[in-house]
């Protein structure tokens, strides 16, 4: 029976172990996170591990050999707890990869929303209004301006609880 490990990996080789243990046909999962750092003056987008350091792997322990994983090019160690290697729950592994498939969703849509677009919103106190996109605010919010009584009042809302409007005020 496959079973998801934590395994420890050497110094910034998540990608290198990866690489390595999936060639092995272990599969593996390295949650990653785009952060903007500054970089000689200027702000730069960076994808790095979510938990630098460390990785998940999925085999079944009958027919693939502890010894061969922990020996794989970037692979430092198991993580244990009294000696045994420690499971990782199924349950953990779906969240943090639903997680990962939301996170992409968000930027997508961030990146296709452009100053200016119009909007509406499908939840919360300003339901059914119309908006005018602003600016994204984070990796998971907008600044939208909402019109209310004849003045355009900014708003902090999710990507989640606005829709595109076409040209024509139509839902996209």
């Amino acid at each position: 029976m496959e079973t998801w490990f934590l395994l420890q990996t050497k110094s910034r080789q998540e990608g290198r172990a990866v690489e390595n243990l999936e060639r092995q046909g272990i599969q593996c999962f390295c949650p990653r996170i785009s952060i903007e750092k500054l970089s000689r003056g200027r702000r730069k987008v960076v994808d790095e591990a979510l938990f630098p350091g460390y990785l998940f792997a999925c085999f079944d322990q009958a027919s693939v050999s502890s010894t061969t994983v922990r020996s794989t090019r970037g692979v430092s160690n198991f993580v244990s707890c009294a000696g045994a290697p420690v499971v990782v729950p199924q349950e953990l592994i779906h969240s943090l990869q639903q997680r990962a498939i939301e996170q992409q969703d968000m930027e997508e849509i961030a990146g296709a929303l452009k100053a200016g677009d119009q909007l509406e919103v499908l939840e919360g106190p300003f339901r059914g209004l119309n908006a005018i996109f602003s600016q994204p605010d984070g990796d998971s919010r907008a600044i939208v301006l909402i019109d209310l009584l004849n003045q355009k009042v900014k708003a902090v809302m999710s990507f989640a609880s606005l829709q595109k409007l076409d040209s024509a005020g139509a839902i996209s």
